[in-house]
This record gives C-alpha cells, structure tokens and sequence, in this order.
C-alpha cells in the first residue's frame, strides 16, 4: 500500500470515484467497452505500480457493454475506505483538496473516467468550422461541486446549464485543459487531435 498520498493515488481516486466501486473484498472499475479501448491499460499500469503484488483481472462484458477492472484484494478495499474513500457518498477527501497538484491529478482521473469531448461543425464567414466542447457528466453534487469549484480555482471558466452536466466550452480553456491537467484516456486523446 502507499506509504504516503501521491498524484498517482489521487488520479485513481478520481477514476474510482466517476466510474469504481469498492466492496468488502474487491474493488472496481467499469468502463465503455468500445469508447474507453486501450484505457485500461493505462489504469492497469497506476494500479501495479500503487499495490504491490496483487490480483488484477479484467473481464470483457459485451451483453453490458462494459470491461470491468477487478482488484481482489481486501487489504487494497480495506486501505481505500481508509484513506476516504466512502462507496455511497461519493466525496472527494481532504487529503486531495489540500495540494493543488492533487487536485489536478483526480480532476483528471474524474474527466478519464466520467468525460466527454463533443465536436460539433458550423459554417462561418471563413467557412467550415469545428467547436469542441469537453463535459463532465455525473449525478453525484459533492463531485459536480468538486469538478466546478477546482476548475475556477485553477483559472477556468466552466458553466453548468444541468444537473449533471459541467462544460468546458471555450477552444483556450480546453486547450489549457490539456497543457495543466491532461488526460490518460485515449478516446479524449483522439478527440483533442482533431483539428
């Protein structure tokens, strides 16, 4: 187990909290079995190298449309509800709220997991243009809270025109986005590259 909080375990953090579970003697996480391919890996790898020797497996359900990363540890389960993470509140632990560089690194593990990228085409005066616009999408309000306030906090300007829904709308803030916080998810990847 980590000895002491890191980027690392706040980035899986916010992978657990947008799209994870932790039980008594597993914990979880699910993804999109199409849009979060090649995802997995990279979770895998902060998995291995926060636990030390433990059981991992991954299970393809294509009837769900899900891969599910499983750790079969109830040491890992019992370290998790330690250090804050609590399954049916969902609130994001001072330890992270207190290091900015925290921050950032679940706010990524929140967008990877939870986030979306919409490209959307419209015609100007100097012809076909693309606009993108990054969410995060959630129906917890300690996270939604969480994601809005630490983005005003770090210096962008999201809006939140729903109850589940926090945008970073304009084409500098997405950018910026990218430049400060960054992404471990290939599908986000994918999406910023395109031009």
């Amino acid at each position: 187990m980590p000895q002491q909080y890191n980027s690392e375990l706040a980035e899986f953090f916010g992978i657990l909290l947008g799209d994870g579970s932790v039980t008594r003697y597993y914990t979880r996480i699910y993804l999109n079995l199409i849009a979060d391919k090649g995802y997995e890996k990279k979770i895998i790898y902060l998995i291995k190298k926060l636990f030390l020797d433990i059981n991992i497996c991954l299970m393809n359900r294509p009837k769900r449309g899900t891969k599910e990363i499983q750790i079969s540890s109830k040491e890992v389960s019992d370290y998790l509800v330690k250090v804050g993470f609590i399954p049916k509140i969902r609130s994001v632990p001072g330890w992270i709220t207190k290091r900015r560089s925290f921050v950032k690194a679940t706010l990524r593990g929140l967008f990877d997991a939870e986030g979306s990228i919409g490209i959307k085409y419209y015609k100007s005066k100097k012809g076909l243009r693309i606009y993108k616009q990054l969410t995060f999408t959630n129906s917890n309000k300690n996270l939604l809270t969480f994601v809005e306030n630490n983005l005003k906090n770090l210096g962008f300007s999201p809006t939140k025109n729903s109850k589940r829904n926090i945008y970073i709308s304009n084409n500098k803030d997405i950018k910026k986005y990218f430049a400060m916080i960054g992404t471990s998810n290939p599908k986000l990847e994918k999406k910023m590259k395109i031009k």
